[in-house]
């Protein structure tokens, strides 16, 4: 296994293994990563269907229209395979993809509801447009992955897409990124149904929006602050 491929692989189960370990993830640990292989129309995807136990050897190298081309995948995976491509197509600044069940997040995609931005921290996480919900297709279907596109292409600043009757898909540049993507969207649908108690989420006006990543970005270009 080449040192950089060994590399891609790590990089992955760090990143499942942060999920697992913030408790975002549904009891049975179940979801699935890829990650884009740099300069190529080909991902590495986790080949079973739990982050238990991960290790470099349980991702499987297959291209974008699923074909496998080194390793193994069993059935459960298989089936998901056009979920993470369909992202990597309409996305091509994406490299890595997760699936999930997040308890809070799933609550909305069994509701059928999308995610509004109401909560800053997905503002600041450069997700404007909230979450957007795709209806509900067989798992890994064509009509579930025409769905996720239709997601997919409905806004811009999202890094997230919710299933509805399944679960979530997040997405970013990079292993972390994805699973960061995924715990601020289970955050924020987590402060969302607290709200509901208290009469509903309040939405962040654009202008605000826009403001607020105008703030932080002025923050970042001002870097660490030393005494």
């Amino acid at each position: 296994m080449a040192t950089d491929d060994l590399a891609l692989r790590q990089a992955v189960i760090d990143a499942a293994t942060l999920l697992v370990q913030r408790g975002v993830i549904s009891l049975s640990r179940h979801g699935n990563f890829s990650v884009r292989v740099p300069n190529s129309d080909t991902v590495l995807l986790t080949a079973t269907s739990s982050f238990d136990n991960l290790r470099p050897e349980n991702l499987a190298l297959l291209d974008l229209e699923g074909r496998l081309l080194a390793g193994t995948i069993d059935p459960t995976s298989a089936e998901i395979i056009q979920m993470h491509a369909v992202v990597y197509k309409h996305r091509p600044e994406v490299g890595a993809v997760v699936h999930t069940h997040s308890p809070y997040a799933t609550g909305f995609a069994l509701a059928g509801r999308s995610l509004d931005c109401s909560y800053e921290a997905l503002v600041r996480f450069d997700m404007t447009d909230g979450v957007p919900l795709a209806r509900y297709g067989p798992r890994g279907s064509p009509e579930a992955v025409r769905n996720i596109a239709e997601a997919l292409t409905s806004a811009r600043q999202i890094k997230a897409v919710l299933l509805e009757n399944h679960g979530v898909l997040a997405f970013g540049p990079n292993p972390t990124a994805a699973a960061r993507a995924n715990l601020v969207l289970e955050e924020a649908a987590q402060m969302a149904i607290y709200a509901e108690t208290l009469g509903g989420a309040k939405l962040i006006p654009p202008e605000l929006r826009k403001a607020t990543l105008e703030r932080r970005d002025e923050f970042t270009r001002a870097g660490t602050r030393r005494a």
